[in-house]
């Protein structure tokens, strides 16, 4: 323990001699004291922005660099772009004072012209689509300096079919910090509650009000970035052709900006170079996990081969199989599926509710079969049944709309409906593990290989006695050792078998998916009547094929339905007689309805945490990872 301790003393006492070490060297630079910017945005997806800068310097500055970048594709982007999607850049002002607005004669020039020594004004190296600024005063700088910018990005918004977009980097490339960050950005006519907001790239606070965003940081260390993305109501803005993409992005957008809140801090350093020493641990660590893999990981051979299976494999629930296909995950494909098993096994009734199926969101009506007994259910679909039937709806029927809006309704009924969600899953595990799925004991066997995890324990341990006796550079030993422990652990930990049932199942499943993809190909396949295809459909939505195998029911499907097929469906053919009638309909409607419930429970969770959630939603403060947005620019000084 004493040791220990030393050793995080000692720890302690480099990190603070190292960060003394670089104060004292960075005191001998500028310091950027303030940085303020209003940015308006105008109805065309421009967006007008004036900057303040407030530098303090030592004596022989006399030149300030300000490069604003307005390329918007970013090739690191994972979500959709279009590269034709472009911003211009616009300098409408430049000008520097002394402390107190004190007149300091100095010359404006912009990229291409000649700086003091007669080069290219240009931005750094790698930087397409920017504009580099360069103020210059041939007697010096005072010691306090006031920088004025204003410009206008053409274009800086983009429009898509759901929402429009600013996703902006307002300031990356620092070559000093810049302390007391300040950036408004002024939404006129917006309310708070059609504003989404996120920062990225640094810690401070992202404030969401009427009409504007306020973001505020204490400091921009070098290599933080001043990164915000907005969405807004697409109707408050008219944007140039070049600018708009016909495409729904709002969902993914938010998605994304989701995983980055929840990877907020939890970065993995990955060390260059390698030590000699530690391939031999890491080739020993392998062959134990082979040994592990070969014992209790490696899958059962099937004896079901073939590439279709033509029928349902097995008669258990659409969320049951999923527990099985999906290795003991339930998605939320699974609960469209139950409810559209349950309305195919008739516990649930599909009323049109008087609203014709071609209607843009019909409000069709769940109805409780009376006639049916409860007791027939399973503890998952039991939940469906407490969670829209009594919950969302009267203790007899609901409407779709009734689901959708009941998240919206307040906070607590968010939380009860993702409670609902969380039941769900929960039971539909239970069910699935009644099946034995998979290979029991595998635990107890697995724990052994726990004990070759002291291996790397051991080595990064030795690696840290020289390191401290001998002063060696031993950092790729500790980090190999550290990652290889992690990832050891992780994977026994991991390890997971189907049983010799289960991965039958899982074989015949597999080729029933596969089937069910290839089915509109083969023409020597007699189609089911309508009723077969709502079965099957309910574990396609569960497989998440739903839509594809809607397509081709399209096709092969008989154009006309006879009296007894009508008679017997339960969803496909709702709304057979009316005049544009397609397959898909109901279908979609519910699957579109669920859909939207979750999001509006995402939304309005999110809109009440808004301040308590780091860098998500409506405001709250700046979180981790990138939204790779345009725009981006530092400075520089000499």
């Amino acid at each position: 323990m004493k040791k220990t301790l030393g050793f995080i003393l000692l720890f302690a006492v480099i990190m603070a001699a190292f960060y003394g070490l670089k104060s004292w060297i960075e005191s001998g630079r500028y310091q950027v004291n303030a940085f303020r910017a209003e940015v308006t945005l105008e109805s065309d997806g421009s967006m007008v922005v004036s900057e303040h800068w407030e530098v303090r310097y030592p004596q022989g500055y006399s030149v300030f660099f300000r490069d604003i970048g307005y390329r918007k594709y970013n090739p690191e982007n994972p979500l959709y772009q279009d590269p034709l999607n472009r911003a211009s850049f616009e300098l409408l002002d430049a000008n520097a004072t002394g402390a107190q607005g004190k007149h300091i004669s100095h010359v404006v020039r912009t990229s291409g012209e000649r700086d003091e020594r007669g080069d290219i004004i240009e931005c750094p190296a790698g930087r397409s689509e920017c504009e580099s600024i360069f103020i210059w005063a041939s007697s010096g700088f005072e010691r306090e300096m006031h920088f004025y910018y204003r410009y206008r990005i053409k274009g800086a918004m983009t429009q898509y079919e759901d929402v429009a977009e600013l996703n902006w980097v307002f300031l990356d490339q620092l070559e000093s910090k810049v302390r007391n960050v300040e950036l408004t950005i002024n939404l006129p006519g917006i309310p708070e509650n059609g504003i989404m907001a996120w920062g990225h790239g640094t810690e401070g606070n992202l404030d969401v009000l009427d009409g504007k965003v306020v973001a505020t940081a204490d400091v921009l260390k070098k290599g933080d970035v001043l990164e915000l993305r907005l969405l807004l109501p697409k109707e408050r803005f008219s944007v140039p052709e070049k600018n708009r993409i016909d495409r729904a992005m709002k969902d993914d957008i938010i998605n994304y900006e989701y995983q980055l809140a929840k990877e907020t801090n939890m970065r993995i350093a990955i060390a260059e170079g390698l030590f000699y020493g530690t391939f031999g641990m890491l080739a020993l660590l392998a062959v134990f996990a082979y040994i592990a893999y070969i014992k209790y990981d490696k899958e059962h051979i099937p004896k079901f081969t073939g590439k279709y299976y033509r029928e349902l494999p097995a008669d258990y629930s659409p969320a049951e199989m999923s527990f099985l296909y999906y290795f003991r995950k339930i998605n939320d494909e699974d609960l469209t599926a139950t409810v559209l098993d349950l309305i195919r096994r008739k516990y649930f009734l599909l009323d049109q509710n008087h609203e014709t199926v071609s209607k843009k969101d019909p409000d069709f009506k769940l109805v409780l079969n009376p006639e049916m007994d409860l007791k027939g259910l399973k503890s998952h679909e039991l939940v469906v049944v407490e969670w829209f039937i009594k919950t969302v709806g009267n203790g007899k029927e609901v409407t779709l709309k009734q689901i959708e809006n009941y998240p919206k309704t307040s906070y607590n009924n968010a939380l009860r409906f993702q409670n609902l969600t969380k039941k769900f899953v929960l039971q539909a595990k239970i069910e699935g593990s009644k099946h034995d799925f998979f290979e029991k004991g595998v635990a107890n066997e697995k724990s052994k290989m726990f004990v070759v995890a002291i291996i790397p324990v051991i080595y990064a341990l030795i690696s840290f006695l020289l390191k401290s006796r001998y002063a060696l550079d031993t950092t790729f030993a500790l980090v190999a050792s550290l990652v290889a422990l992690v990832l050891y652990i992780f994977y026994i930990s991991s390890i997971d078998k189907r049983s010799i049932k289960g991965n039958e199942d899982y074989a015949k499943w597999k080729a029933f998916r596969q089937f069910l993809l290839d089915f509109g190909n083969m023409k020597d396949y007699p189609i089911p009547g309508i009723v077969v295809w709502e079965h099957y459909l309910v574990y396609a939505t569960s497989l998440k094929i739903a839509d594809k195998v809607m397509e081709q029911l399209e096709v092969r499907l008989p154009k006309t339905l006879d009296d007894e097929s009508l008679a017997t469906s339960t969803f496909l053919g709702m709304g057979y007689y009316y005049p544009r009638y397609r397959l898909w309909y109901t279908f979609g409607r519910i699957n579109s309805s669920m859909s939207l419930a979750r999001q509006n429970v995402h939304q309005t969770i999110v809109r009440h945490r808004s301040q308590k959630v780091s860098g998500f939603g409506r405001g709250g403060g700046f979180g981790g990872g990138r939204s790779f947005g345009g725009g981006g620019g530092g400075f520089r000084s000499r």
